[in-house]
């Protein structure tokens, strides 16, 4: 993961914030901070999350295509709309801009943060430990940069949580840590009891002191308010949802690169699984794959108009996806690709990774996944080329399975936030400290601060190509850890590796969002959600199963909802 930085402009650690709707929690949307069925004690935000109308993301009517697939191919040359400097201006607040060059470095923080004193970080990590201070000159550097000694504890993933609860039970807290709360019962009653400060008077329109935080959209700050407070500044991610990540090779051979519904797509999986497309002579091929047991259920249920985790009712009542009509059509057609034998056969039980490498191998054809897994010199694109330079890999939206228009699943855009102490922020200028620290982290793709946050010294810790592109070695690797991302800048499209790929992923990301919908209770806080989320979900994940692989008939789904209301 670590060389994502200098292939996306992305932090080198996101899964926290990238992970979730390709999987599981998209085909419930049950772990994915929503409330209850009738809601009882939900928070309600500053206002509903965001949503990308198509009057906000719709590109100009020439660049459209009536096409699921994004109308400029991977590795195609960038757009006329590519300035000198290399960048490509996104046309939509929630698609991210592309470059196919970095920026000329430029500033953006003039002066010291903080006047003196030590911070204090707590958050997460995926990584083994960093080198100690002495011997780590990106922290040394960094130290100086900020103005003060910097104290970061760095937890594994795994046991965040429970070393989270620990910190909030005994009450000294550091000064910045990493939450959600909306999704951790704990950190909510945490945040009730008065343990974070509230920083909306600092952030959201009020941000202008803080100028690279202040570049957040507004959209995040929605999504991100509890009880219409702003109690962290958020890791930024991204709004849209999933595609399904396809051989457009087999599916130009196939004679469908864009089927329009559902018998198409069924069609074209059927196809791949027994035409031969791989040309070998053998039929050692499927068109379907998954990631662990969740057969693609995201993309098939956006064919079918599936509501994004809930519906709103007219009496505004919530009816949770698995509860409608369109989710036991979606069951209904999921059933129908496995009796065809589309699916490979480990699609109940290959992970991820086990996934990536069938589609990257040329053993499936397809199979729903983050849209930033696409391209990238480290990522399935590139990595199919060098199995088979013919190899050509894009994003397929999904069409409606009437023919109409799918739909895509919006998140919320962000995952957690870094909160501040409240005891710690009582003095507005220690505030305004922790503030601007958090700020130079936050400073934009290309500039000095990012450079020096994500690739630390130039020579010591990367390489520059002629080009600008900037190089981690391994030093640089190890002392800059996951240190440099307590936040995340706004999100940029860049590949080094084959500059026209940036301009594919901003395509693809309009046709993604154009049919994107809400969740109307993803910014809601669920108790029941929040202790029996994962439970809820592996109990949904479970019946899938058994309903596709014929286990189970369909006509038991009723009394699987009776189990799951329970």
């Amino acid at each position: 993961m670590q060389n994502e930085q200098r292939v996306f402009a992305l932090p080198r650690t996101r899964r926290a914030v990238l992970t979730g709707t390709a999987g599981l929690a998209a085909s419930t949307a049950l772990a994915a901070c929503g409330a209850e069925r009738t809601a009882p004690t939900v928070i309600p935000p500053t206002s509903p999350p965001i949503s990308p109308t198509a009057a906000t993301i719709a590109p100009p009517a020439a660049a459209m295509t009536t096409a699921a697939v994004p109308s400029t191919a991977p590795g195609a040359a960038p757009s006329p709309s590519a300035t000198t400097s290399g960048k490509i201006a996104s046309r939509s607040p929630v698609v991210p801009d592309a470059f196919t060059i970095p920026p000329t470095p430029f500033k953006t923080v003039t002066i010291i943060p903080v006047k003196s004193g030590k911070i204090s970080i707590f958050k997460a990590s995926q990584q083994p430990p960093p080198p100690p201070r002495n011997e780590n000159l990106w922290l040394q550097e960094l130290e100086k940069r900020l103005g003060a000694s910097v104290e970061y504890t760095l937890v594994p993933l795994p046991q965040y949580s429970e070393r989270t609860t620990t910190l909030l039970a005994g009450g000294d807290l550091p000064d910045l840590l990493s939450v959600s709360p909306q999704s951790t019962p704990d950190q909510f009653r945490a945040l009730q009891a008065g343990a974070f400060a509230d920083l909306t008077p600092y952030l959201g329109s009020g941000a202008k002191e803080f100028a690279n935080i202040a570049q957040y959209p507004d959209w995040v700050w929605k999504n991100s308010a509890i009880g219409g407070k702003l109690y962290g500044v958020p890791r930024l991610g991204f709004l849209f949802g999933n595609p399904l990540i396809l051989r457009l090779d087999w599916a130009e051979k196939a004679g469908l690169p864009a089927p329009k519904n559902a018998d198409e797509v069924l069609r074209l999986f059927d196809t791949m699984t027994k035409g031969d497309p791989d040309g070998n002579g053998k039929q050692d091929t499927w068109g379907l794959g998954g990631q662990g047991g969740d057969w693609s259920m995201v993309f098939i249920q956006g064919m079918f108009r599936v509501p994004n985790g809930w519906r709103k009712n007219a009496d505004g009542t919530l009816t949770n996806a698995i509860e409608t009509d369109e989710y036991r059509n979606a069951l209904t057609f999921a059933k129908r690709l496995y009796d065809a034998g589309v699916y490979h056969p480990d699609a109940a039980t290959m992970n991820r990774s086990q996934a990536t490498q069938n589609l990257i191998a040329g053993k499936i054809g397809a199979y729903a996944d983050q849209l930033v897994q696409l391209n990238g010199d480290i990522r399935v694109r590139a990595e199919a080329k060098k199995v088979n330079p013919a190899a050509n890999l894009g994003a397929l939206v999904p069409p409606g399975a009437d023919g109409g228009k799918g739909v895509t699943y919006n998140g919320l855009g962000f995952g957690g936030m870094i909160a501040m102490s409240a005891k710690n922020a009582k003095d507005p200028e220690r505030a305004k400290d922790l503030l601007r620290v958090l700020n130079y982290f936050a400073a934009p793709f290309g500039s000095e601060e990012y450079n020096f946050v994500n690739f630390g010294i130039e020579g010591t810790h990367h390489s520059v190509q002629p080009d600008g592109t900037r190089i981690l070695n391994e030093r640089g690797r190890s002392e800059i850890n996951e240190m440099g991302n307590p936040v995340y800048p706004p999100r940029v499209y860049y590949f080094p590796a084959d500059p026209g790929d940036a301009h594919y992923l901003q395509n693809a990301a309009y046709d993604i969002a154009a049919v994107g919908i809400d969740n109307p209770a993803l910014t809601a806080y669920s108790p029941t959600n929040a202790t029996k989320g994962g439970e809820l979900n592996r109990f949904v994940a479970d019946r899938v199963s058994a309903f596709v692989t014929g286990r189970e008939p369909l006509s038991t789904l009723d009394a699987a909802l009776k189990d799951w209301r329970s």
